[in-house]
């Protein structure tokens, strides 16, 4: 049974290689190759001429400062697009196209300036607003090499099967029938958490605007009753950006993404896992807003036996990961995320070892509401997934003469309101479900999660 593995990675990476020829069509096409320099002077220099016999032809003005562009000439485009504001103030589209002249000639405050003003106007299309965006994200790097953000939240989680145990006692016990003790069915819990997620983007410096990136993750929980459920866990990933191609704008760009990480989970203030790892991603930015990413990782996982857990050592291995994620704006204030993803699981116990598929979506909308007297930002984020997972072996201790398959489940709907200036309330609400051909491993869970946030 487990020789046809090999077929079933490869129908997975078809799916993958044909999911990521759809992202591409999605993608806007690639600009056409600029005409000869030679031709475009010389339509530069008869622009030029016109735009003295018609000073208010705003057409040939245009026309003049965007050939200007094609052939470098940011001064002289410049030159001419301010010309049109005297004329008109209320040109938007190039109040935009003076902020970009400005930021590729590296006066930021003056590209920042009509960055401001281009989208001041509450009609401004969303593609001028994320185009804007995205150049002032960028600038807010190049006057901060070193950047640092965060996230951290604090508060009480509630699931009805705190446990992930069999919804029934019915179970399979060496390939028989029998019934499982209470205390190992499902059961409820809460349990109040604290987690943190930390990035730090370093400029290197080069032309092409290599960076360096660091993320650093923290949870922390105390169950009110089941408490070999208690827990922490650290995670650490680090790793150049090389930029491949910096694309025509900020915002887009092709990037590679060699990365190192490491995970450390304790149970019970006991040890449990501990993991190493290295994967690479290769990340298409084709236009503001728009990310096609494709990447992978492999790490070595070592589980220690607890005085609760006496044979987690037996989940030692190493873990393989390929995914293909694409995410895009959709309407005024929505994106989508789309992810598909194999993991293989090699494990020193056969019956722990596994291939695992799984597809997930998530939406989110921004809303603008009146919270104290001011307009604060409120994003709703529905979400939804699915795995099939099947493991290698039987395990003996179930049934020795069927291999596990699960398929699971889950919806849910997350969201973040900002109350005042960096803190808000986060609240996620999620339904899991696990189907399985043994019913040991047929569970659902109803999860609600509550905290304030702060960002910084």
């Amino acid at each position: 049974m487990f020789a046809s593995v090999p077929a079933r990675v490869a129908g997975c990476l078809r799916h993958i290689f044909l999911a990521l020829l759809g992202a591409l069509a999605l993608a806007p096409a690639a600009v056409a190759e600029a005409p000869a320099t030679a031709s475009l002077k010389s339509e530069q220099q008869a622009l030029f001429e016109r735009t003295f016999k018609e000073p208010a032809n705003l057409d040939v003005a245009f026309r003049y400062a965007e050939v200007s562009t094609k052939l470098n000439d940011f001064e002289a485009a410049i030159g001419a697009l301010e010309r049109m504001l005297f004329f008109n103030a209320q040109l938007p589209r190039v109040k935009l196209e003076l902020g970009i002249l400005y930021f590729r000639l590296g006066s930021y405050e003056m590209a920042k300036s009509y960055f401001a003003s281009a989208i001041a106007d509450a009609s401004a299309p969303p593609q001028v607003r994320a185009t804007v965006q995205a150049y002032l994200d960028e600038i807010e790097k190049r006057l901060s090499p070193s950047f640092l953000a965060g996230f951290v939240q604090s508060g009480v989680r509630y699931q009805t099967n705190a446990t992930a145990g069999p919804a029934g006692s019915l179970v399979r016990v060496f390939g028989f029938d029998g019934v499982l003790d209470q205390k190992f069915v499902k059961q409820p819990d809460w349990n109040v958490f604290t987690q943190a997620i930390v990035s730090h983007t370093l400029d290197l410096q080069t032309q092409r605007g290599d960076t360096w990136e660091t993320q650093a993750s923290a949870y922390l929980s105390e169950q009110r009753k089941i408490k070999r459920l208690d827990a922490a866990a650290v995670a650490v990933q680090t790793g150049p950006r090389i930029v491949v191609d910096p694309g025509q704008s900020p915002g887009t760009g092709l990037s590679l993404r060699p990365y190192v990480g490491g995970l450390l989970v304790a149970l019970e203030e006991e040890d449990y896992l501990g993991s190493a790892t290295v994967g690479s991603a290769v990340t298409w930015l084709p236009a503001p807003g728009w990310s096609l990413e494709l990447g992978g990782d492999r790490g070595h996982r070592t589980f220690r036996n607890t005085e609760t857990y006496t044979t987690a050592d037996l989940q030692t291995g190493t873990l393989s990961n390929g995914y293909l994620s694409v995410r895009g704006p959709m309407l005024d204030g929505m994106r989508w995320q789309a992810r598909g993803g194999i993991l293989s699981n090699d494990a020193r116990d056969g019956s722990q070892s596994y291939l695992q598929r799984l597809f997930e979506l998530f939406v989110s909308y921004d809303l603008n509401i009146n919270l104290l007297g001011a307009t604060q930002r409120l994003t709703l984020s529905p979400f939804a997934g699915i795995s099939w997972t099947d493991y290698r072996e039987p395990n003996p201790l179930v049934d020795p003469d069927v291999r596990r398959r699960d398929r699971e489940g889950f919806v849910g709907l997350a969201i973040d309101a900002q109350v005042y200036k960096s803190f808000g309330v986060g609240v996620r609400v999620q339904y899991a479900h696990t189907d399985s051909n043994l019913p040991n491993y047929r569970t659902d869970n109803f999860s609600v999660s509550a905290g304030p946030t702060f960002r910084f």
